[in-house]
């Protein structure tokens, strides 16, 4: 009898054991599969559009594939699933893609120069893609646009502008201005399938097609300009311009852009100082071309003409940067920057980091620093040190946590923490 009593526990033990086995492998399928749609987002997003993962094109694809995946608030996803389908519906009906996001960022300095230590803005924008050339195949031509609304929410200022107030020589918040309603981009995007590659002319930001690696996305990623691109390359704000690209063998692309050396997000003006502009060009290499964004190694050369209106003087410069992503769930990238001239924030400019997705869900943590040696001779060194953790809530929902450590920030010998919290809805 005892023996029998033996034999009923460790069977039940065995049963148990078997059933906690199978959950763990079940959480670790189910993270697995999270990471490869991860991945999955910046492969589509990668052939969706000719610029960079922040491009609206690639912001739609991505936001449209993060919708599919599983989320902490299951029942919230289902909750906004009539809109979606309705809106996918419409879309497939008339080719119009319309996608509505907000963000909201808060940030806080440990220190200040003029006793002004916080800020807060938020940004509300229609990203649209219409389709009205040769839909659903690979020569398509689409309208696309931004309209966006910037402001200030409870603060004397919007993050876009902390940096003044703490001494920065740089950007601590990246797009998060308060610049009111504007236009942000409106131009045709045509694709190429000759090519494998396409252009866009317009009202358009060359941001969006200098100097891109797969992390490039203030929204989503880290907020810090001199993290995001090197501090080296005078990017102007969105203006009329064109962008063009195409792979010359399998795994070799080029890529350039012209565009309004005195772009505004505010006036949308026709080249309002003339005859100034900005153009950057870049030959890269990667494995294949959905992989553009995941792996990529590229030698970049720019040059931005004086603005004589503006009184701001020109530069040239040359940028070699790479980003490499192993095991599904780590992405590498770095950046070696030079400049001549007074264009630029920085003369000579190292940065590096890393980012990681832990397989919760569409979690990811960033970390990144900059050392750059400002255009300034009479500054110090600068260095910039950023990281970030950010929650997936739900298909529609993040919240992204982060610091920023600035060392020998440019007009100060303080070396200031940057707090800040960041708040993503789309739809």
């Amino acid at each position: 009898m005892r023996l029998n009593l033996y034999v009923t526990v460790a069977m039940a033990w065995l049963k148990q054991a078997m059933s906690i086995c199978a959950g763990v492998a079940a959480i670790a399928s189910d993270a697995s599969a999270q990471e490869n749609s991860t991945l999955r987002q910046l492969e589509a997003a990668a052939t969706a559009s000719l610029g960079g993962p922040a491009s609206a094109q690639a912001q739609l694809e991505q936001d449209r594939l993060r919708r599919l995946e599983n989320s902490r608030l299951p029942g919230l996803d289902r909750f906004f699933d009539p809109f979606e389908q309705s809106r996918e519906a419409f879309a497939k009906r008339t080719g119009l893609n319309l996608s509505f996001d907000y963000q909201a960022l808060y940030q806080k300095s440990s220190d200040s120069l003029s006793g002004t230590d916080e800020a807060a803005s938020g940004q509300a924008r229609i990203i649209g893609n219409w389709e009205l050339l040769n839909r659903g195949t690979d020569n398509a031509g689409s309208f696309v646009f931004i309209l966006e609304n910037r402001h200030r929410l409870g603060t004397d200022i919007a993050p876009g502008s902390l940096a003044g107030e703490i001494g920065y020589l740089g950007v601590t918040a990246t797009t998060f201005s308060d610049t009111d309603s504007t236009l942000s981009v409106a131009y045709w995007s045509q694709a190429l399938s000759g090519i494998n590659g396409g252009f866009v002319a317009g009202r358009i930001d060359p941001g969006d097609y200098s100097d891109i690696l797969g992390y490039v996305n203030p929204r989503t990623t880290f907020s810090n300009f001199s993290i995001l691109f090197s501090p080296v390359l005078p990017i102007p704000d969105p203006g009329f311009g064109i962008a063009g690209g195409g792979y010359i063998t399998d795994q070799i692309y080029a890529l350039g852009v012209v565009s309004d050396a005195n772009g505004s997000l505010t006036d949308v003006e026709w080249f309002p100082g003339g005859s100034e502009f900005f153009t950057y060009g870049e030959i890269g290499w990667t494995p294949a071309r959905d992989q553009r964004f995941l792996t990529n190694v590229h030698l970049g050369v720019f040059h931005v003409d004086d603005r004589e209106d503006a009184g701001v003087p020109g530069g040239h410069g040359a940028i070699l940067s790479g980003n490499v992503t192993l095991d599904e769930s780590l992405m590498l990238f770095g950046r070696l920057g030079w400049s001549d001239g007074d264009a630029s924030i920085a003369k000579r400019a190292v940065n590096a980091g890393v980012m990681w997705r832990p397989g919760l869900y569409d979690d990811l943590f960033g970390f990144g620093v900059t050392v750059a040696g400002p255009t300034d001779p009479t500054l110090d060194t600068q260095t910039t040190v950023e990281a970030f953790y950010r929650l997936d809530i739900s298909d529609n929902l993040a919240l992204t946590a982060d610091v920023q450590y600035l060392n020998n920030p440019g007009f100060t010998d303080d070396g200031p923490l940057i707090f800040g919290l960041r708040l993503r809805f789309n739809l």
